[in-house]
């Protein structure tokens, strides 16, 4: 009797690979190491912890579990259609078992993370009453139940009790079941499928094979082999495999598969052939569960013998290979070709079948070798040579900083140990030196030798630019080892002594290159620049002080700028000081500043008294001429008309003109008496000017002093009525306001009287 796979025994074949990276092999903790369903019962003692190897199987957002914590999975495949149901009990019933159930007949473990309609049924009810079983058993209606215990109606969020309803499943859909062990202590269940009876989910199906990958052709050793199921790996043996064809026997080894590195389940298994596949032709593959090793799947089942027939139809290029080309060196000597291949024939450029050839003379010399898998071939040219090697390394070379230079002694045939020991028929260097080379072949040794000459590199400079006394001698050196010298002047010294300014410029010469510099020398004159006479400065205008001097070192001027030329805005006194290598000078002037001219002899106006005086005066100097040619800046008016003046000096000239009236006396008459009878004459009472009133005002009183007339209209005058009737004669008084413009400004005054209406 068949002893039950229980989840003790696969775990203790998982656990093993939890120390190994994520992503590389599952376990019963990951939905793609789920464990198939093979009876009933399973008891868990020793829960796991973790999520497996590939973890975030869950996503909270679209489960009502929080993940799978320290979980495990279950898988099975429906025979008939119907309801699935367990029950989970912990060993401990203060416990908290969470689980889902997934469809993935048509999707992939991949899936389950972002796919919300793979999940089947799902509880994650906890807390009080809802602790300890749970399961699908048909106690409740609902199949999606979230966390916490007693809410009515149960979401995805929130749970009611720790019991689904039955689960409707269909024939031949394949379903997923992670139980997540919310609490985490290590306590372990018994979970009962015990609740699906007829549904056909107990895995009664034995392993088979679903592809092989085998050898095509010749040479091929490797057969790869994949199962519909996963083996227990302690049933498989190399005795379950026996290989038969053409080339046989063959020997059939398990290598590079899960069982090998005690994983304790997997789906494929890889073999090697020993020997190669060497013919070509029809091979069987046999596998049996026969001797020892019951070849069985994790549920048990065992795998019935199969007989897989592949082609190995592709044959192989032989490698043959007699050597390169080489030479028989002296005359007499036996070269020994050998075309060795197991199982091999052989023909020789001349016929023969020996797979070894003897050459004694030049010549090209071929062989073609066949087997049960191909054919290959190969050829080689033989020279022979009667005497040592001839080499020539050359006189003495020179050698250019930067460069290097190969020496060749390339002889066919031969050895090579140059002064280093290196052994290339080849030297390459960069360094001055004697370089030795002895070359060898069969025929005897020669030696040559050569020395490279290192010619150092150009290092020119002749510095920066230079500044001297004038009387002095300045020595440029140019000096270089190996070289030649050419200066601008024609001369070849390593040295130019130089006494006069100028540029000058050497190119320098070796046998590797020419390089070529220059430098400017400023001989410094001990005459000193001069700012020049004292001078003036017109209002907005600027003089530049140039006190440039080729070759000085500073400048400083009276204010501390320091600039060569200095922009004079005003006037005073302006000094500088030139400071050269050979001598320091000083120079000063003075600059008179000429303001802008700016008088006003004002706007018109009125003579009214018996003299008025005109001021032409401006600041700074300048001279005037007045309309009659006076020349002085205050002018004297006696009498109207119009005086003009001209006041200039060196930077321009302004004039400005005025026009002098008489002056005016504007008067004001009033009547004493009018008669508004309406005969067109002195009908109204109209005040008259002999100036026009810019502003005005008058009122007009009975003799008990009521207002009877007012207005702000100097022509309107009044009528001599009062509400719309005719005033009594008699005298009335009268008081006005006004304002009239005399002598060009305005006078206001106030005047009163009286008038008398005669009617």
């Amino acid at each position: 009797m068949r002893t039950p796979f229980t989840i003790q025994t696969i775990l203790f074949l998982l656990l093993a690979v939890h120390s190994l990276p994520a992503q590389v092999t599952p376990t019963v903790q990951d939905c793609l190491g789920a464990i198939p369903i093979c009876q009933q019962i399973y008891t868990e003692t020793l829960s796991p912890s973790g999520e497996g190897n590939y973890p975030n199987e869950i996503n909270p957002n679209i489960s009502c579990t929080v993940g799978e914590l320290d979980c495990i999975w279950y898988s099975f495949t429906v025979d008939q259609s119907g309801q699935f149901g367990f029950l989970i009990t912990p060993n401990d019933l203060n416990d908290d078992y969470d689980w889902s159930l997934f469809n993935i007949t048509n999707a992939s473990c991949s899936d389950i993370y972002n796919d919300p309609s793979l999940v089947v049924s799902c509880n994650a009810a906890g807390g009080g009453v809802c602790d300890g079983l749970t399961g699908a058993t048909g106690a409740s209606i609902y199949s999606i139940q979230g966390g916490g215990c007693n809410a009515i109606n149960p979401t995805i969020n929130n749970g009611s009790t720790p019991f689904n309803d039955l689960i409707p499943v269909v024939a031949g859909n394949t379903y997923v079941l992670m139980v997540s062990n919310w609490t985490q202590s290590n306590n372990g269940y018994t979970i009962d499928f015990g609740l699906s009876t007829g549904i056909g989910i107990i895995d009664n199906t034995p392993p088979a094979v679903a592809t092989i990958s085998g050898p095509t052709s010749c040479g091929d050793q490797n057969i790869d082999l994949v199962f519909s199921e996963y083996l227990d790996c302690n049933t498989v043996d190399d005795s379950n495999f026996e290989l038969n064809g053409p080339g046989g026997p063959y020997t059939v080894s398990l290598t590079a598969n899960a069982c090998d590195n005690s994983n304790g389940f997997d789906n494929t298994l890889s073999l090697t052939i020993d020997p190669p596949i060497s013919s070509l032709g029809t091979y069987t593959l046999t596998i049996t569960s026969q001797g020892a090793f019951p070849f069985q799947d994790i549920c048990g089942n065992p795998i019935g013998q199969n007989d897989i027939n592949f082609d190995v139809t592709v044959p192989i290029q032989i490698a043959v290979n007699i050597g390169g080309d080489t030479s028989i060196v002296c005359e007499g000597d036996v070269l020994l070709l050998n075309a060795f291949t197991q199982g091999g024939s052989y023909v020789w450029q001349d016929g023969s079948t020996d797979p070894m050839y003897s050459v004694t003379q030049a010549g090209t010399y071929a062989v073609t070798v066949t087997d049960a898998c191909g054919s290959g071939s190969d050829s080689i040219g033989v020279t022979v040579l009667m005497e040592p090697p001839q080499i020539d390394l050359g006189g003495p070379q020179i050698l250019c900083n930067g460069e290097s230079t190969t020496l060749d002694a390339t002889s066919p045939f031969s050895t090579f140990a140059w002064q280093d020991g290196s052994t290339l028929p080849t030297f390459t260097t960069n360094e001055e030196g004697t370089y030795t080379v002895v070359v060898t072949n069969a025929c005897g040794s020669v030696t040559d030798q050569v020395f490279l000459d290192a010619v150092p590199p150009i290092n020119l400079d002749l510095g920066g630019d230079q500044v001297a006394c004038e009387g002095e001698v300045v020595v440029l050196d140019a000096t270089n080892q190996e070289a030649n010298y050419l200066w601008q002047d024609g001369s070849t010294d390593a040295t130019l002594e130089v006494s006069a300014s100028g540029v000058y410029g050497v190119e320098v010469t070796t046998l590797c290159e020419t390089q070529s510099d220059e430098v400017e020398v400023l001989f410094i004159s001990e005459t000193a620049p001069e700012l020049g006479q004292d001078t003036f400065l017109c209002a907005g205008d600027t003089i530049f002080l140039d006190a440039t001097l080729p070759g000085a070192s500073g400048y400083l001027w009276q204010d501390g700028s320091t600039d060569p030329v200095y922009p004079a805005t005003q006037g005073g006194d302006f000094s500088v000081e030139i400071t050269t290598v050979c001598n320091v000078f000083k120079d000063a002037l003075y600059i008179y500043f000429i303001p802008y001219i700016n008088f006003d002899l004002g706007r018109d106006t009125f003579l009214c008294e018996s003299e008025l005086f005109l001021d032409a005066s401006t600041p700074g100097p300048a001279e005037f001429q007045w309309q009659d040619g006076f020349d002085k800046a205050y002018y004297v008016v006696n009498k109207p008309g119009i005086y003009q003046v001209r006041v200039y000096n060196a930077c321009e000239s302004v004039s400005d003109t005025i026009t002098i009236k008489e002056c005016e006396n504007c008067s004001i008459f009033f009547p004493n008496v009018f008669s508004p009878n309406f005969d067109g004459i002195n009908d109204r009472f109209v005040p008259q000017g002999e100036c026009p009133f810019e502003q005005f005002e008058m009122k007009i009183f009975d003799r008990w002093g009521a207002l009877v007339y007012e207005s702000r209209d100097p022509q309107a005058g009044w009528d001599g009525t009062f509400n719309g009737r005719g005033v009594s004669p008699g005298a009335y008084s009268w008081w006005m306001e006004f304002t009239v413009m005399e002598n060009g400004r305005p006078r206001s005054d106030i005047a009163t009287g009286s008038v008398v209406v005669v009617r």
